[in-house]
């Protein structure tokens, strides 16, 4: 949204002519309008959808269990049908769009099965294993990137889910650097394929949020392998001038000193006189200003390399 007082004191410094604001509020004008309009486009899809649910919903036990299989499979192909239509027609929005119904029908087909035939049983994280590898070739099929906001998170989910063992935290966190790598050589070498960014911005959040659980598990064990992982990734982000990421390193090493100095005040037993209270004070401090230090080194060289 471009504001109409800004663009007279683009005009004045001579930045831009009288003609281009015009062109500019024009077009904002449009782009603003057509965002509405998708806006309530699907607010009324989403609506109908919902009754179309609510209507089967409240009849579902009208129905039998082959005739919600055929009416499942129906669904399916419909959508596997409407999206390859769509691409012959030329209209790749709309069928990027029915790729993903058809991979959200796939999961809804998964939970129909089980249910039909009451399947059952302790590996839980078994019927999203299906669901992303059934629903893998869209990702290959699709060129933009809706289908794989909505697979990678369902994949990324599934390893959590699949973690399992003394060492989980440790794999787990090896898997989505290693999921993030992918990521980034795809985005690099492969642009084309829409997957590569969104693994790169999904593996590196997920990355981070069971960093964070790791850090806060108040083990010595973590924080000295979760020191040395921040550490380590503090230093490739800066050889690759990443100053972005190596000043959310510095925040998880505020978390990292939150946590050091939780397990010192457990296992030393700081908190529990005077004495110790005034030592843990000290140590905390000591620690904060180790980490502030780290972070005006980290702007200093920033704005030395910008």
């Amino acid at each position: 949204m471009f504001k109409a007082k800004q663009l007279d004191k683009l005009v004045k410094a001579g930045i831009i002519s009288g003609e281009q604001q015009k062109q500019i509020l024009a077009y904002d004008d449009g782009v603003g309008g057509g965002f509405v309009m998708r806006a309530l486009n699907l607010l009324g899809i989403f609506t109908v959808g919902i009754g179309v649910i609510s209507l089967v919903a409240s009849n579902w036990e009208l129905f039998s269990d082959n005739l919600k299989l055929i009416l499942m499979f129906a669904l399916l192909f419909g959508a596997a049908g409407m999206a390859v239509s769509n691409k012959l027609k030329g209209q790749d929005e709309r069928s990027e769009k029915w790729l993903v119904a058809l991979f959200l029908l796939v999961g809804a087909a998964i939970g129909l099965v089980i249910q039909v035939y009451h399947l059952s049983g302790n590996i839980y994280h078994l019927p999203f294993a299906f669901w992303w590898a059934a629903t893998l070739p869209l990702l290959f099929a699709a060129k933009k990137k809706y289908v794989a906001w909505f697979w990678v998170p369902l994949f990324l989910t599934w390893c959590a889910m699949y973690a399992g063992g003394r060492y989980w935290f440790e794999a787990l966190l090896a898997v989505y650097a290693a999921l993030y790598a992918g990521g980034w050589a795809l985005s690099k070498y492969k642009p084309d394929f829409a997957v590569g960014g969104v693994f790169k911005r999904d593996a590196f959040l997920a990355f981070y949020i069971v960093l964070a659980i790791y850090i806060l598990s108040y083990k010595f064990s973590h924080l000295v392998i979760s020191a040395l992982i921040l550490l380590v990734t503090s230093f490739i982000y800066q050889y690759f001038k990443e100053y972005r990421k190596v000043r959310l390193n510095v925040k998880f090493a505020g978390l990292w000193v939150f946590s050091l100095y939780i397990w010192l005040g457990d296992k030393i037993g700081l908190f529990s006189t005077g004495i110790g209270m005034i030592i843990s004070g000290v140590v905390l401090l000591a620690l904060v200003k180790g980490v502030s230090k780290w972070s005006k080194l980290i702007k200093k060289e920033e704005k030395k390399n910008a």
